[in-house]
């Protein structure tokens, strides 16, 4: 089974994001650049990852990607994560690094700490504008 790594995924959706400065071209040609026509192999679209079931490292469901918060360089800087409550854990919203996240290819994100490290990250304050 292939993991695909969220963070690699969204930081070429944040670079579209981002202003254009002078800059070197990029080494890569896996980022995306202005005028592209397409998902490039190995991303995924953010909508793709939001709504997605979650799965702790011990294969409990969680809960699902609520939102993302984008930092004022356009990058990812916090996943959200809507807790339900079930086998114990408490409904509260919590906050984690994009890469402690891999998406799956059957559309789930594991994330990498176990449900009871989940169950000990304080809530977040998580409210739309």
């Amino acid at each position: 089974m292939r993991f695909m790594p969220i963070a690699v995924v969204l930081a070429g959706l944040a670079t579209l994001s981002s202003p254009v400065l002078a800059q070197a071209p990029a080494a890569s040609s896996s980022t995306p650049q202005a005028g592209a026509t397409g998902v490039p192999p190995g991303h995924i679209l953010a909508e793709e990852l939001i709504d997605s079931d979650v799965y702790t490292a011990d294969n409990v469901e969680i809960g699902e990607v609520e939102d993302l918060i984008i930092d004022p360089q356009g990058r990812v800087a916090l996943v959200v994560i809507e807790v339900e409550k079930r086998l114990g854990l408490p409904q509260k919203h919590v906050g984690v690094p994009l890469n402690r996240l891999r998406m799956q290819p059957n559309g789930r994100a594991n994330l990498d700490m176990p449900s009871s490290e989940v169950r000990s990250l304080p809530a977040a304050n998580y409210n739309k504008r």
